[in-house]
């Protein structure tokens, strides 16, 4: 089964501010809007492909990430990692929000070293509470990326744009620290079992795509384990493995550090062409096509 990459469009906004810059930077906001505004349900959203940053000013904003309910307050920020189902509950809060694909901000995350001391991990998602203070720093920083997303194209766009997005996330990660992080896990024996399959899958996906090794490593049943993560993600079990397989590939073929040979023995594939008919099944691209299209060559770096 293919899961294509969706496409933030306007639509996604509801009603409230959106811009969007080659489908690669994407904002949106209800910051012009008075007291608290209603923010109607929504249904379900599958994001394969961007982290979705989303920080409230006031009011509160009822989500549900994966089959958990969140609820992001005044003064919180949240990012959501790709291969997550999001759906949004009728809220009363100010917030804006970005999405940006996650090779793009893995790639952002090396540049500015904060790489080395977090991974993006697919499967996942952070809720932090910020300082009254660092909300106000946040909040110039998405205004200035508003202004620039505002102007007409020019050359040197992207550039800028990327500045601005690595300069917003220097600046929050290096305000955070534990006590920011507010957590959800829950003591339910599936939850840990998931969690469990997550960190396996996050070490060990470039050696192995099968559910019975995971399963049996975790000694239950496939079919158990595929219940489990459906439960939490709506996928079965060989449909997540492959997401987190393509997380993966997709960020080495946009840094393009290695050519498709080498890719492909990375990641345990029998041969370069089994290789390419496994990514466009589930991706609708060739690794050439893919390159082409999303690629660190496609912007002049200055």
């Amino acid at each position: 089964m293919m899961i294509k990459g969706t496409t933030i469009t306007r639509e996604h906004a509801q009603g409230f501010f959106f811009s969007s810059y080659q489908g690669k930077y994407n904002i949106m906001d209800n910051l012009e809007e008075k007291g608290e505004p209603i923010i109607h349900a929504r249904d379900d959203f599958y994001n394969s492909e961007y982290v979705y940053v989303t920080i409230v000013f006031r009011g509160t904003l009822h989500i549900v990430i994966g089959g958990t309910e969140i609820e992001v307050r005044a003064n919180q920020y949240l990012v959501v990692m790709p291969c997550m189902s999001l759906v949004v509950k009728e809220s009363k809060c100010i917030f804006c929000s970005s999405f940006v694909p996650n090779y793009i901000i893995s790639e952002i995350f090396d540049r500015t070293a904060i790489g080395k001391k977090l991974q993006i991990q697919a499967f996942e998602f952070r809720h932090l509470n910020l300082s009254p203070e660092l909300t106000e720093q946040l909040l110039q920083s998405y205004l200035r990326t508003k202004q620039e997303m505002l102007r007409p194209d020019y050359p040197m766009k992207e550039i800028v744009l990327r500045s601005y997005k690595s300069a917003g996330l220097a600046t929050l990660y290096s305000h955070i620290t534990p006590e920011s992080i507010i957590s959800h896990v829950t003591n339910g024996r599936q939850y840990k079992l998931f969690t469990q399959f997550l960190k396996m899958l996050h070490e060990e996906h470039k050696r192995e795509r099968s559910v019975q090794y995971y399963a049996q490593k975790m000694q239950i049943t496939p079919k158990y384990l595929s219940t489990i993560v459906y439960n939490f993600t709506g996928l079965t079990a060989s449909q997540v493995i492959d997401q987190d397989v393509i997380f993966s590939i997709k960020q080495a073929l946009y840094t393009n550090e290695h050519n498709i040979k080498s890719i492909s023995a990375e990641f345990n594939f029998p041969s370069q062409s089994f290789f390419g008919r496994y990514f466009k099944r589930i991706t609708g691209f060739s690794p050439n096509g893919y390159i082409k299209q999303h690629n660190i060559k496609s912007i002049n770096f200055v």
